[in-house]
């Protein structure tokens, strides 16, 4: 932890004389100074704002990004509505300092390399505890964790959230950010698989509720050509390697492509039971015809234009995509699946870590070592996780940014929703909240009801009420860079090889009989066992956080 050049001097004029003089501007080591008077000052701000005036004004300076949604509308954050009435409501004025857009990362490490740094720096230092811990041993950002008691909103959200709270702390419970959150599940819910509604009308058949009945529909789509273009095309679609997995079906097996938990133990997908029973059925609906036999080259615009084409009618998709497609293609209705079961009903399992992640990792503030104000700039920043900051930081202020309607829920004013240059409300909410994207916040729905469609909250609200079986996602651990080392190679060479066999099982290049054989002795070579080991290790040290 930093000592302030205060503290110094005052201990080395005054140590001979038996006097030990406290600093009225607060601890430089949050563990190091008794009960002073400038401490106790301290403590008693805490909560309560605002917490500098004219009588004592303080600026803080800050280093941030800004995306290029709203470069050209803002000369900086302090034009933006939320950071005014934050200044308002905390005294504390702001100096903000952003990098020219396209240049943040060379303006942030020449920002390092001089060492000039700020009071706070907004990036995505906290994108991973490993990389955050970096920064805190080369002297860049602080340790914040012996500062919590100046931040009781935060700290009271991380005590009532063990989960949250072993996200982000590393193995010796140091916490170096503050992150964006998404306490409320649904809020984080927003992809599952999704289905053209008036198709399965169309051929007399429900949603499919679990991968037989799947089956089911896409043999009755194609028989009946209920696209009515005279071929059996309708089918299952995917991409090759993004969100939109044609592997995502293995989770309905309680299998998965990548590496999971299997009862308390690290394992890979590839190596459970489970996954040859699911790859089966990915190879069965390839063989017919009933999965996109483009889907392995596939990149989002080529599998979106299979929706718009009326070729494709289910795949795994995302709320924003069933709106999409919805006002693209006419007299269509995609709706998202509650939930895809197992065959003959049993329970369908999910993979995705957006799931149970809880705070992103693009906006994540940290407290930098040149800070002189460590407290204050702790009461600053805990204003946004207050309830009144998460209104502020989520919606902006009432009568200017939203108002509350008729049926109890917010909603965009005229100056967000009907902008006079034309600008789209995405872009004008920026410019008044701009919690979630450009600042860390709490999420709420009530954002969402703000942002979203009828159709997106549709979705959101199905999934985030019918959410599949989560006890198998891996956690977000972290590795020692010992650790890592030892398996960086395996790792990429495991990877490399599980693309390649999940492609070659699913055309049928490789049977399924082989995945005993071929697959999996192939994997035991490149490693994979001694990756589980490590990977165990990192495990177990993350679940013994407290």
């Amino acid at each position: 932890m930093k000592k302030r050049s205060m503290i110094a001097l005052l201990l080395t004029a005054f140590l001979l004389a038996g006097m030990m003089f406290g600093c009225a501007d607060g601890p430089a080591d949050a563990g190091s100074l008794g009960e002073t008077e400038g401490e106790e000052e301290l403590k008693a701000m805490i909560g309560t704002y605002p917490i500098a005036d004219e009588q004592n004004p303080l600026t803080l300076k800050i280093w941030s990004t800004m995306g290029d949604v709203i470069a050209n509308d803002i000369k900086d954050f302090n034009d933006i509505l939320a950071f005014q009435e934050m200044e308002e409501r905390t005294g504390i004025h702001i100096e903000w300092e952003h990098a020219v857009s396209g240049q943040d990362t060379e303006a942030f490490n020449l920002m390092l390399a001089t060492r000039d740094l700020p009071d706070l720096i907004r990036n995505n230092i906290g994108s991973a505890g490993k990389e955050a811990i970096k920064y805190v041993q080369d002297d860049v950002i602080i340790d914040l964790s012996p500062y919590m008691e100046y931040a009781p909103n935060f700290k009271g959200i991380l005590d009532e959230n063990a989960d949250l709270y072993r996200q982000l702390a590393d193995d010796n419970g140091g916490v170096y950010f503050f992150p964006s959150l998404n306490m409320d599940v649904r809020t984080r819910v927003y992809r599952g698989f999704m289905i053209r509604e008036d198709w399965c009308d169309d051929v007399g058949m429900e949603i499919p509720s679990n991968t037989d009945e799947l089956y089911e529909v896409l043999k009755a789509w194609q028989d009946q050509d209920v696209n009515g273009n005279g071929k059996k095309d309708e089918v299952f679609s995917g991409c090759g390697s993004n969100d939109f997995l044609v592997y995502n079906l293995l989770w309905c097996f309680g299998s998965h492509y990548g590496f999971q938990l299997k009862d308390g133990e690290v394992t890979h997908g590839l190596l459970t039971e489970e996954f040859k029973e699911g790859m089966a059925y990915i190879a069965k609906l390839y063989e017919e015809g009933l999965i996109d036999p483009d889907f392995l080259t596939n990149d989002t615009t080529k599998w979106e234009s299979k929706f718009i084409s009326e070729e494709a009618g289910v795949a795994y998709g995302i709320a924003s995509r069933i709106d999409k497609f919805n006002k693209n293609v006419a007299d269509s209705n995609f709706v998202p699946i509650a939930k895809l079961n197992g065959p003959e009903g049993r329970t369908g399992y999910t993979y995705d870590n957006t799931i149970t992640n809880i705070y992103k990792t693009q906006q994540t503030v940290c407290i930098t070592t040149a800070n002189e104000n460590v407290e204050k700039s702790m009461m600053w920043m805990d204003y946004v996780y207050s309830p009144e900051g998460e209104i502020l930081f989520n919606l902006g202020v009432e009568g200017i940014s939203y108002e509350i309607g008729e049926d109890g829920k917010p909603h965009y004013t005229e100056a967000l929703t009907n902008d006079p240059q034309g600008r789209p409300q995405n872009q004008m909410q920026l410019l008044y909240a701009p919690g979630g994207s450009q600042w860390p916040v709490n999420v709420t729905m009530d954002a969402l009801y703000c942002q979203k469609t009828d159709i997106e909250l549709n979705a959101f609200e199905t999934y985030s009420s019918n959410i599949p079986e989560t006890s198998e996602i891996l956690p977000p651990f972290t590795l020692t860079e010992e650790e890592m080392s030892s398996i960086t190679s395996k790792l990429t060479d495991v990877n490399t090889y599980v693309d390649e066999a999940l492609g070659s099982l699913a055309i049928g290049k490789i049977s399924i009989e082989e995945i005993d054989t071929v697959v999996i002795p192939r994997l035991e070579s490149l490693g994979i066992g001694d990756v589980l080991d490590v990977y165990q290790i990192a495990y177990e040290r993350y679940m013994s956080k407290a």
